[in-house]
């Protein structure tokens, strides 16, 4: 895979007989904006989806045929969307109108219009591989813009209190649960070593949901630390200890809901000359690799303006 990031639709258009070529050589040619950005991305589409959503107040700001029948279509929410609830939207629209579930997220790639599809069980008829068309490029934000993304964050923030709700109960049984850490200390199976008996303690509380600061200062406070040295000593062993148990805890996830943190010639499309949400990635596929670009600017050249060119042409 090639991935390009950052290019300009400028760039782009200078580089168009490299893509050409590798087009020609079985790459596929993507796009997508690069970083977050105002747009969302419905691939496999049919006919009978592109219609619903025109009559839902959903119309797409870019519709692109990638084979006989099957489309893909960028709606433009008309404002940038952070990752997640990028991502939620892209959800919520493939609920409603279909498509492709595992392309439903923030910074999926899209064909780009111009190039062929080298998908062999898209191939036509006559073997040619088809090329991929833009049907249209408004550009425009969908009239239901403001009202489906209230509704997508309103499910965001309902998910995330329902989360937390179960942590704080489930952290609250487990805490019941969680034993003495003077029971380590006397249990035989350490023969009197205390350094062990801690860390055990602390898998077992960190395994129970405690924070590493808990263990900390449950671990200060349990027995006499001098022999560790000074004060600053005692704190780093605690904090070690601690910060051990945590990152080797199971995965939070399955105790209490959370998860962690994890450290024939079509024109340019919208999303290289238009659109007011970031900048595209182009990827390019041959076979297993591919040409992957993201603009870094977007013009805002509109179809309907007299004083701008027509858009090139791709052969």
């Amino acid at each position: 895979m090639l991935l390009r990031e950052r290019w300009s639709a400028e760039h782009v258009v200078s580089v168009l007989k490299w893509l050409r070529r590798e087009n020609a050589r079985g790459g596929q040619i993507f796009v997508r904006p690069h970083g977050e950005h105002a747009l969302t991305l419905l691939d496999d589409l049919t006919s009978s989806a592109i219609f619903e959503l025109k009559h839902s107040g959903f119309d797409p700001a870019v519709i692109v045929e990638t084979s006989r029948w099957n489309f893909q279509a960028w709606l433009n929410h008309g404002r940038v969307l952070n990752r997640k609830l990028s991502t939620q939207a892209a959800k919520e629209l493939v609920g409603r109108f279909g498509g492709d579930p595992s392309s439903a997220d923030w910074r999926h790639f899209g064909r780009l219009a111009g190039f062929t599809n080298q998908k062999p069980t898209r191939r036509l008829d006559n073997g040619f591989a088809p090329f991929v068309k833009l049907h249209e490029w408004s550009g425009r934000v969908y009239s239901k813009a403001d009202e489906f993304i209230h509704h997508v964050s309103a499910v965001l923030a309902e998910a995330a209190a329902e989360r937390d709700a179960r942590w704080l109960t489930t952290r609250s049984v487990n805490a019941d649960s969680i034993r003495p850490i003077a029971e380590f200390h006397n249990d035989p199976q350490y023969g009197g070593d205390l350094h062990r008996a801690d860390m055990a303690w602390a898998n077992h509380a960190a395994s129970r949901g405690l924070s590493p600061q808990e263990i900390r200062a449950e671990i200060l406070h349990a027995r006499d630390l001098s022999k560790k040295g000074r004060a600053g000593r005692q704190l780093q062993y605690a904090d070690r200890t601690a910060a051990k148990a945590v990152s080797s805890a199971p995965p939070i996830h399955g105790r209490c809901g959370r998860q962690m943190p994890r450290g024939g010639g079509a024109r340019l499309p919208f999303p290289l000359r238009q659109a007011q949400c970031g900048a595209p990635s182009l990827h390019c596929k041959r076979a297993s690799p591919s040409v992957r670009f993201t603009l870094s600017r977007l013009q805002a050249a509109r179809p309907a303006d007299r004083n701008h060119a027509q858009p090139p042409i791709v052969g």
